[in-house]
């Protein structure tokens, strides 16, 4: 499913109406009908029952005053009180204003402090409410009288239906300012998901979220002009190839891993554990000739490469001088977990990345290397694969975290096309950004998985998949999903404790899942 920014269901609405000609009401007309239904889904009956309405001047109004006559229709006790200019009113919205006015419906315009005080009663006395105030076209703040209705809506408790998007909340961005948006116990979405309603702080307003076409045809919603989508298990089974009968271990992927350094052992064994549990043929952990005894000892099944120091446990350009020679027998090259950051493994990291001619995967510490240096990223023979934090990503965009999380997509689509990257950025909901402007948004994963090592052993997935035949979008987006997928069966058993281990013992349970098997 795509995801849509405001500018792009702003298109997709108007097409709608002007290449396939339907008329703007009738859709305000399923809209309305849908969000009475998801009202009426709170209660056993809805007959009786008192609902509050806020609506505002635009066509997000006119959805909630398709909804009051829908909820009049079911016996329930509805008033509507309306925020703005009614001489403002849209036309398809006053069209239906004037039907509820012919029904003899509770109107209510809100011009003075008296007006305020009959809003804050019938919310008290209501038992659920329509937020209608404003939609996805809206720009932040709110005009005060906005603001006044979200904070009465808020402080009175009760469970909200928001209409397409919670009031108050940035659709593009998931963005809300100073706080001033509806809490809503659930979302009716019109066409697809906006971007903002999927990005925290945003989601966190949503409650649950419920998705309707309103009859917009799918051509419209499927257009590849969006260029966001979920990623699900149905897509990464498209992308996942299915293992042959004839395969050795040789064609099943060979990755080569730089990791590792002292007191960071650990980060290096659990990306090649995971690269190993994916389904990676052989998978070759380089690492500082000091650490070979730790990983040795640790490691059965990953062949162990000790590789020449500068000093004790740290690489640099004479490990290149080792590596180069033998990049053929490796089908991808995973650099950064756990490697260190001196100055001579930061050189090292940004000359063998340049000079190697196969896929990368930069994880962690080699991230940090093209700080200051994200330019030399494009010299790159195939398109890299960065796996950051939002830490890590700031850094290298040279930018405040804060900053970054204003707006993220942007922020991540930016970098993707300006540094020829893929970029898995970690965080609440880890999204995958492509050069070509496309980003995947995660389905899957939990908050058990914000700990030590997780970020590793997404690094080892996502080696094993590039090495396996997969072009890059297709292996970082699949990875993401593999990965999320595992944490979740690892939370099976509970979230809090969950550590980086549960995750890699999940891995294999989770491509059956994907294989369908």
């Amino acid at each position: 499913m795509r995801i849509a920014t405001k500018e792009e269901i702003r298109q997709v609405d108007k097409k709608a109406i002007e290449e396939y000609g339907m008329e703007e009401i009738v859709l305000m007309e399923n809209a309305g009908r849908k969000v009475a239904q998801a009202v009426e889904d709170f209660f056993d009956d809805i007959g009786n029952r008192s609902v509050f309405i806020a609506a505002g001047t635009g066509n997000n109004g006119g959805d909630a005053l398709v909804a009051a006559r829908y909820l009049l229709n079911y016996s329930a006790r509805v008033k509507v009180f309306l925020v703005g200019n009614i001489d403002h009113m849209t036309k398809s919205a006053s069209s239906n204003y004037n039907i509820l006015k012919y029904m003899h419906a509770d109107l209510y315009h809100i011009g003075t402090e008296y007006d305020w005080d009959k809003v804050r009663l019938s919310l008290g006395l209501a038992d659920a409410v329509i937020d209608g105030i404003c939609g996805t076209g809206i720009d932040l703040p709110l005009r005060f009288d906005q603001q006044k209705m979200v904070a009465c809506i808020n402080n009175a408790h009760k469970p909200v239906v928001a209409i397409d998007i919670p009031s108050g909340l940035d659709a593009d961005t998931g963005s809300v300012y100073e706080g001033q948006a509806v809490k809503a116990a659930c979302t009716v979405t019109m066409g697809i998901p906006k971007v903002g309603l999927l990005l925290y702080p945003g989601a966190y307003y949503v409650g649950k979220l419920i998705i309707d076409s309103i009859g917009i045809p799918l051509a419209l919603l499927n257009d590849k002009a969006i260029q966001q989508r979920m990623i699900d298990r149905c897509l990464v089974k498209k992308f996942i190839p299915v293992r042959s009968m004839e395969v050795h271990k040789a064609n099943c992927g060979r990755v080569l891993v730089l990791a590792g350094s002292i007191g960071y052992t650990g980060a290096a064994a659990l990306c090649a554990q995971a690269a190993l549990r994916l389904g990676a043929g052989l998978v070759t952990l380089a690492a500082a000739k000091s650490l070979y005894p730790i990983f040795a000892e640790k490691l059965t099944e990953v062949i162990v490469m000790p590789l020449p120091e500068e000093e004790k446990g740290i690489l640099g350009m004479q490990a290149a001088e080792v590596l180069l020679p033998r990049e053929e027998s490796y089908d991808t090259i995973l650099m950064g977990p756990g490697l260190g950051r001196s100055e001579k493994t930061m050189e090292f990291v940004r000359n063998f990345a340049v000079a190697v001619k196969k896929p990368l995967v930069l994880d962690a510490d080699a991230i940090f290397a093209f700080a200051g240096h994200a330019e030399e990223l494009k010299n790159c023979a195939f398109i890299p694969i960065l796996t950051p934090h939002l830490g890590e990503m700031a850094s290298l965009l040279q930018i405040k975290v804060k900053e970054l999380k204003n707006d993220l997509w942007k922020y991540a689509r930016n970098a993707a096309a300006k540094y020829n990257c893929i970029f898995i950025l970690k965080s609440e909901k880890t999204i995958v950004a492509c050069p070509d402007g496309n980003i995947f948004l995660t389905t899957v994963g939990n908050p058990g998985m914000a700990t030590a090592g997780c970020g590793d052993v997404l690094a080892g997935v996502t080696a094993a998949l590039r090495a396996d035949r997969l072009d890059g979008k297709k292996a970082a987006v699949s990875a993401v999903f593999l990965h999320g997928t595992a944490g979740d069966i690892a939370a099976g058993k509970g979230m809090a404790g969950l550590t980086a281990g549960d995750i890699l013992d999940s891995i294999q349970s989770a491509r059956k899942y994907v294989d369908g098997k």
